[in-house]
């Protein structure tokens, strides 16, 4: 009989640190081919007060870091992190950084295809890799068309304001059990591990859940 471990994953589709979690768990994964792994991606927004069109992505480093300067020292940190999961950030393409509420719906419409993984590391790619706009409706909409999850009403589903309730409430649930940064993965509702984990962590992790079924 195959063992079954539920997975909730709170993240934000602009945290660098969640692209590079991402990878080590999905990593982790193919350890287990006799698990069952029921996998949901839950929205966090580390700006939730971000205006709808995003912001100029130097007014924006300057505001969180006091400048592109300081914010490139940081990053290479993350850059070098990333090497090591195989991504090669971009974070020099990125002109804007946007409100990631669009990208979180986006999210919830796959959920309902079983689609989240595939749509998620596509969201990372076009904003980390290729420096795109990931709150701007048309590269949504291209995200969607290119993981086949486009279909007719998605734009309208999209612009509604259908499931916006529910995400801003799990996001504030994720406040309420003390939630405070992303990544955060916490395994059979129970067992919490913050961060983006080295790929052995999680196998370990895994393995001693496993065990204590």
């Amino acid at each position: 009989m195959n063992s079954t471990i539920t997975v909730d994953i709170y993240s934000d589709t602009i945290c660098p640190w969640c692209y590079i979690g991402y990878v080590k768990f999905n990593e982790a994964l193919k350890h287990f081919k006799d698990v069952k792994f029921e996998i949901i991606w839950r929205p966090f927004q580390l700006n939730p007060n971000m205006p709808k069109e995003g912001m100029n992505r130097d007014e924006y480093l300057n505001k969180k870091f006091g400048g592109r300067e300081q914010a490139l020292k940081v990053y290479k940190n993350i850059e070098d992190e990333g090497k090591l999961a195989n991504i090669h950030f971009q974070f020099k393409k990125i002109k804007i950084t946007p409100n990631s509420f669009l990208s979180h719906k986006l999210l919830a419409f796959a959920f309902n295809k079983q689609q989240q993984n595939e749509v998620l590391e596509a969201i990372f790619f076009h904003y980390f890799i290729e420096g795109k706009n990931i709150g701007n409706l048309e590269i949504i909409i291209e995200i969607a068309k290119q993981t086949n999850l486009y279909e007719e009403g998605i734009e309208k589903y999209l612009l509604s304001e259908k499931d916006n309730e529910n995400l801003l409430n799990e996001a504030k649930q994720a406040s309420d059990i003390g939630i405070s940064g992303v990544p955060c993965f916490i395994f059979n509702k129970e067992f919490v591990v913050n961060g983006a984990q080295p790929t052995k962590n999680f196998i370990n992790i895994i393995n001693s859940l496993k065990i204590n079924e």
